[in-house]
């Protein structure tokens, strides 16, 4: 995948929106109607040589819903014939997205496409993406065919590009979808975890506020009273402030920060809210607890966003390998992944590791959460990792899912 375009499909700074269907159906055409000359790349390379297969991406606005990125896929026809890794690419970018467009040819619409519009819906259903039914060259259907499948697909939608207005009303429908996403979005801080007047102890690094920034503001909006310190300055000041009601640490530092703050204290970190905000930090807890069931002989993959990143090479190339074979063993197999896409072989691990922060969209950490559960390895991330090595995962759960844990 070409690494110009890789932060803008990662970002969880916009929605997703993917086009999908047989060859023929017209997506292109719908694709270019929304992103005009709006294009991130003319290509986006996924592993095949052919640029007939290559995703093309680009962006769309899409009124008071904001701008989207939308992606264009390769006929699932087409990619059937590529081969498994191709159709499983091509899978896994639906996965990532926010909303995605399975597009249909309404003149096509035989038995055959029937049935892989049921299966579509089945293996939606199953990966929890919401979409849209959209039936394309209504031009050139009968009427009374088009109203016959209208009572059958309710929530579909009915378009044709090559008719004024048909697009805008796509445009429409799908910026009512982007807004009903935001509200059923997961708040960044739990409503339960601070009150107003709060205070909360946020630690960060020498190099000042990177992606803590969006929490503070949340917590700031909520009414807490944030302090920022350094984490060498973590003693002296719980000692000065009258009370603190939370600390958010970062899970690097969950081995020297579980020995400062007192137990009565709530301790979590950034990437275990982003995880609670994804809605996966209970799959990722239950992953963690599998470090218990790893031996010197197991085989643990850690997979990677951007193999660039400090976080990678402090923590996910030096800290957490160090840490597994002290406590596994030496002989403890790390392999490691990098970019958006997972291997194929995931059932040869024992355990996946998820290198997941605010650059990473909700949905690609949702997609990959499914990819694991498939195939049956535990997943965890970077946080949950951290904080079972530093003996704190069972505390941090218990900052952050306080009703789960007194139920067990």
């Amino acid at each position: 995948m070409s690494q110009s375009i890789l932060p803008t499909i990662m970002s969880g700074n916009n929605r997703h929106i993917v086009l999908f269907g047989r060859t023929g159906s017209g997506k292109t055409s719908i694709f270019d109607q929304l992103v005009g000359e709006d294009r991130l790349e003319a290509e986006v390379k996924v592993g095949v040589s052919n640029a007939k297969f290559n995703p093309i991406v680009g962006r769309c606005r899409l009124g008071h819903a904001g701008e989207v990125t939308v992606i264009d896929t390769a006929g699932l026809d087409d990619v059937n014939e590529l081969g498994s890794e191709q159709a499983q690419r091509t899978r896994n970018i639906i996965r990532r997205a926010d909303i995605a467009l399975y597009v249909i040819n309404i003149q096509e619409f035989d038995r055959d496409a029937r049935a892989a519009l049921q299966r579509a819906d089945a293996w939606m259903r199953r990966n929890m993406v919401p979409y849209l039914q959209v039936f394309n060259r209504c031009d050139e259907a009968y009427a009374g065919d088009i109203a016959k499948l209208k009572l059958e697909f309710p929530d579909a939608i009915f378009i044709s590009t090559h008719t004024p207005g048909s697009v805008s009303l796509l445009r429409t429908r799908l910026s009512q979808m982007v807004r009903a996403l935001a509200e059923k979005e997961n708040p960044l801080v739990p409503e339960k975890l601070i009150q107003k007047g709060d205070y909360v102890l946020m630690l960060v690094p020498d190099s000042g506020l990177i992606h803590e920034y969006e929490i503070m503001m949340e917590l700031m909006r909520r009414g807490a009273r944030c302090v920022i310190i350094n984490e060498d300055d973590l003693e002296v000041t719980l000692q000065e402030v009258p009370r603190i009601d939370l600390v958010v640490a970062y899970a690097r530092s969950f081995g020297k920060v579980r020995d400062i703050v007192p137990e009565d204290i709530p301790l979590t970190s950034y990437s275990l809210l982003y995880g609670l905000q994804g809605g996966v930090l209970e799959d990722f807890i239950e992953g963690a607890h599998a470090i218990g069931t790893l031996t010197k002989d197991s085989h643990v993959l850690i997979a990677v966003g951007d193999r660039k990143s400090e976080i990678y090479k402090e923590i996910g190339r030096i800290k957490i390998p160090r840490a597994m074979r002290r406590l596994i063993g030496e002989e403890l197999q790390i392999d490691y992944s990098f970019g958006l896409d997972l291997p194929e072989n995931l059932n040869q691990y024992d355990m996946v590791i998820h290198d997941t922060d605010a650059r990473m969209s909700v949905r690609s950490v949702r997609a990959h959460v499914a990819i694991c559960k498939e195939a049956g390895v535990p997943i965890a991330n970077y946080g949950t990792i951290l904080a079972s090595l530093a003996g704190i995962l069972d505390r941090c759960k218990q900052a952050l899912l306080p009703e789960e844990q007194e139920s067990e």
